[in-house]
């Protein structure tokens, strides 16, 4: 069982490679677009968000700039009704073309297509337990993952409430890091290449709902 799981992983990491070259070559011109919008409204193209990955190391993940310099200190925490990103970066958010910039991350080797969403240190030393923080860094964060696909909708969620930031504290991240520990231990390609197929069915469609059951389907 361990020997198919490392040959696993070994098959995981190839995919990445392969997967974000070929969309990295996909979204040139998403890139290319974006790029001049972005430097005509005299913002910089990447805002590279410092975050902790594979083995505790920490990484600057990469997306496209959605907000003024200097939004980051007024927190991590983005909601629907945000005042902070401008227009065209409200458009890229809501997309999650924003997100694009991350195959770079992945063709580098600090991330995954799929596994846990990479976190800031201050996230990983309030919320979660020791061997949590263990199993957390055996895995390259994800463009997508459990977690956040459970979550895909989170900005409306955050802006339904009073407090985002506590909210997201005592009652998303638990469930997130749940989640990702499910991942973790029942961790299969089966499992990866559903997420990423539901990923994009939320893409196009933001409604969609996603339960635990949908993502964890082949218990195995």
């Amino acid at each position: 069982m361990l020997k198919n799981k490392k040959v696993g992983l070994l098959i995981k990491k190839c995919f990445d490679k392969i997967f974000a070259i070929i969309g990295l070559i996909i979204t040139s011109p998403v890139f290319l677009l974006v790029t001049v919008i972005l430097r005509m409204k005299g913002e910089d193209v990447f805002y590279l968000q410092k975050r902790v990955g594979y083995q505790g190391r920490d990484f600057f993940a990469y997306k496209f700039t959605t907000m003024p310099k200097g939004s980051e200190k007024f927190g991590y925490i983005t909601t629907t009704n945000d005042s902070r990103p401008f227009k065209f970066g409200k458009f890229l958010r809501k997309t999650k073309l924003n997100e694009v910039p991350q195959l770079i991350n992945v063709f580098l080797g600090s991330m995954s297509i799929v596994g846990p969403r990479p976190l800031v240190r201050e996230q990983i030393a309030s919320v979660l337990s020791d061997s949590e923080v263990e199993r957390y860094y055996t895995m390259r964060p994800g463009i997508t993952g459990a977690g956040s696909l459970f979550y895909h909708h989170e900005d409306q969620l955050l802006a339904g409430v009073t407090e985002p930031f506590k909210y997201d504290r005592e009652v998303l991240m638990p469930h997130k890091q749940k989640l990702e520990d499910r991942y973790w231990k029942e961790w299969n390609l089966r499992t990866d290449i559903r997420i990423l197929a539901l990923t994009f069915i939320c893409v196009l469609n933001s409604q969609f709902i996603i339960t635990e059951e949908i993502i964890f389907r082949d218990k195995e």
